[in-house]
């Protein structure tokens, strides 16, 4: 993955093949001082992405030939560049499912332009934002996970290694930093630069998944991520310094 250039400029990689639409984003977005490239199908996509790298991808899940959602395996399989999805699909079933590929992001069409430039900015301070040196590492249940924040990188007592998605990192955290606390969907929500008043917990919800997928945390048996029925989650083991 590209590293990042600054904290207000990006490489952006807009991926919409209504061409109108295509022009208006990379308008919007170079007003905000980003480098941005478009291309209007998934293979032009791949391509450019190979070439060029990318700090954040907005990918339209609705292209020619190569649909959206495997683009998006694809550049998962890469590596971890923050995907904000824009589609025409707006149910709660297949914002779900954009989001369990692994979207940071997912904004239904139409929308204002300057909600997705909002919401690119959001993503970007996520992805970017650093942490006090207190923060740095985290060592959660007694060992069995460290969490590097800043590169998103954790480790396994068993050796097990990744990286989690920019909101899948905010989110564990969030959760850390009040060990043991229930916090509620809302308040994660906010942890994750999400608006308070757009509440779409069941996001919430998919990232939980996600890191318990990731991580092998069980559900029913959790040893790091306890589900507390119609309210939130909370840390089940208490938080070491690394």
């Amino acid at each position: 993955m590209a590293t990042m250039r600054g904290m207000t400029s990006a490489r952006i990689l807009v991926v919409e093949d209504e061409p109108r639409l295509r022009e208006l984003l990379r308008l919007y977005l170079e007003r905000e001082g980003h480098r941005v490239t478009d291309v209007g199908d998934g293979t032009a996509a791949l391509a450019a992405f190979d070439a060029d790298g990318a700090d954040l991808v907005i990918l339209d899940l609705m292209l020619p030939g190569m649909q959206g959602e495997v683009v998006l395996e694809a550049m998962r399989e890469a590596g971890d560049v923050p995907v904000l999805i824009t589609s025409a699909k707006r149910s709660d079933a297949e914002r779900i499912a954009g989001l369990r590929l692994g979207a940071d992001d997912y904004l239904g069409k139409p929308f204002n332009p300057h909600e997705l430039t909002a919401r690119v900015a959001a993503i970007l301070r996520r992805t970017r934002a650093s942490l006090p040196a207190d923060e740095a590492i985290l060592s959660l249940a007694e060992g069995r996970l460290v969490l590097d924040p800043s590169s998103r990188r954790y480790t396994l007592a068993d050796g097990a290694a990744g990286r989690l998605t920019p909101g899948e990192t905010a989110l564990l955290v969030a959760l850390a930093r009040r060990p043991g606390a229930v916090l509620t969907r809302e308040q994660l929500l906010v942890a994750v630069a999400r608006r308070p008043e757009e509440v779409y917990e069941r996001v919430v919800d998919v990232h939980v998944a996600n890191l318990r997928k990731k991580l092998g945390d069980d559900a029913g048996a959790p040893w790091l991520i306890e589900t507390i029925p119609t309210t939130g989650y909370r840390l089940v083991a208490r938080r070491d310094p690394a």
